[in-house]
């Protein structure tokens, strides 16, 4: 099979194969999504591409701005990719055709610059990561020693972070005067108020002219996404391949379940993505705690304590009857820490995350969701644990999975095999785990302090401090999986 999926091949392929149901050639482009990845093309692009069937002016120009690799993938087949939704029982599959095209920024960031800043452009959505916001260790400010804004400071004319980006774009912006729309999609609380805080900061330094034209012109707005998508198998495109009868390279697979919450506050055209299914809120908070604590605060834990006890994905921890009954007791504790959310059962919510964790038909590995811990750990549970704390009580749950990530930072498995811990801050938090193996006290003191996801008043508290060191001194000396079943029993 040599044939690329492609507008050319597009008609060939069988019915039971979901086509776009508009002329996505001519449709226009309203949208410029930046850090394409499969979890844009599984979510927001799904959203647009439904979209579009109602109205044709919402492509998305999507930006890479490290790797030309989906680029590369995606231009051959003129921007055509296949989602498979795999649920418990069979395969979904449609063609989405949401995408003008793919630019990739060290290569062309004048034109990455230029299509923010065309007024056909109404709003920019992201999905950079966590560390792609470019944060100090509070996560609160703009990290002016950050490699990427160094450079953006000194040269603005190419520049590499998204902070930089979006400055260059609104400075150029500011000739049309048209209003933006940013929003982002990474797994951030308050991820609007984030991004509107680094680029601000960012904006202040270099163009305080442009910060002042961004206060009153563009609108960040909080959105909380939500769906699985691992990452993409040779075996996968294989297997789509094989359905199509012709080669997509670009497959993505993902879950039946897709969720998007946005709040609703658009400085100009705002997408109807209510009619194809997102939820438009006055007030997003309720929905994003809920999902960072009950979602990603439990993905993090089977991901710690699944990798240590040797699981290669996510859904073989859920089957472990020790890790199903913890984050189970877990996800209680958690459900303690929020507020009422609109429409929704938070014990319902709690049981359906579980659920589709079990859905070994998406394999989710363990070891990809333990990346970037010190980005993620701080708003999914070192929060929730501050709340429980400052009930008069410590979450010995919450206090046993951060030493079971102390214990992953040490960079070796249960079977004593090495391997790379991917973090922003992995070399220096890998070497304090390995230095402190010794004095678990220090080794929990200086991974907290080095990392930045505590607040100084949880730094200065002996008692939690304590606890985790207990548990991490007690995975040392019989490994994970007995210190585990030794916790559950107590």
């Amino acid at each position: 099979m040599t044939n690329l999926l492609s507008k050319q091949t597009l008609d060939t392929l069988s019915d039971t194969v979901k086509k776009p149901s508009y002329a996505y050639q001519t449709a226009e482009v309203g949208i410029v999504h930046i850090g394409i990845g499969a979890f844009h093309r599984a979510h927001q692009a799904v959203f647009t591409d439904d979209l579009l069937a109602l109205d044709p002016h919402w492509k998305i120009t999507a930006v890479s701005l490290r790797s030309p690799a989906i680029r590369d993938s995606m231009a051959p087949q003129d921007n055509l990719y296949t989602v498979v939704e795999r649920g418990a029982q069979e395969d979904k599959f449609r063609i989405v055709g949401a995408i003008d095209k793919v630019l990739v920024a060290p290569e062309e960031p004048q034109r990455v610059i230029d299509e923010i800043a065309n007024p056909n452009t109404k709003v920019v959505t992201l999905t950079v990561t966590e560390k792609g916001y470019c944060r100090d260790k509070s996560g609160k400010n703009l990290d002016f020693t950050n490699p990427v804004i160094v450079h953006d400071i000194a040269d603005l004319s190419a520049p590499k972070s998204l902070p930089g980006f979006i400055v260059a774009a609104c400075k150029l912006r500011m000739r049309s005067n048209e209003k933006l729309t940013i929003i982002s999609c990474d797994n951030l609380s308050a991820n609007g108020q984030v991004t509107e805080r680094v680029i601000q900061q960012f904006a202040q330094h270099v163009a305080p002219d442009v910060a002042a034209w961004i206060t009153k012109n563009v609108s960040f707005c909080n959105s909380m996404v939500d769906r699985i998508v691992p990452a993409t198998t040779e075996k996968d495109i294989d297997s789509v391949s094989q359905v199509l009868g012709v080669v997509d390279k670009s497959t993505v697979v993902t879950e039946p379940f897709k969720q998007w919450v946005i709040e609703d506050k658009f400085a100009n055209d705002r997408p109807a993505w209510d009619k194809v299914g997102a939820l438009f809120v006055a007030d997003v908070h309720a929905y994003e705690h809920m999902k960072l604590r009950l979602l990603n605060g439990i993905h993090s834990t089977l991901a710690y304590i699944g990798f240590l006890k040797g699981y290669e994905y996510i859904h073989q921890a859920v089957a472990d009857e020790d890790c199903l009954l913890f984050v189970k007791a877990l996800q209680a504790q958690l459900v303690s820490t929020l507020d009422d959310v609109p429409g929704i059962d938070l014990s319902d919510y709690a049981d359906t995350i579980l659920a589709r964790f079990a859905n070994e038909r998406v394999p989710y590995k363990t070891s990809q969701v333990a990346c970037d811990g010190s980005q993620k750990l701080a708003q999914r549970l070192v929060k929730p644990c501050e709340i429980i704390r400052e009930r008069g009580a410590i979450s010995e749950y919450i206090t046993f999975v951060l030493a079971a990530w102390c214990r992953f930072l040490e960079g070796k498995d249960s079977a004593g095999n090495v391997f790379s811990i991917t973090d922003p801050l992995g070399e220096a938090l890998n070497n304090l785990a390995v230095q402190h193996c010794n004095n678990e006290l220090k080794q929990v003191e200086s991974i907290l302090r080095e990392s930045g996801v505590c607040s100084a008043q949880q730094l200065a508290d002996s008692d939690f401090l304590t606890a985790i060191a207990a548990h991490l001194k007690e995975i040392h000396k019989v490994g994970v999986t007995q210190a585990l079943s030794g916790f559950m029993k107590r």
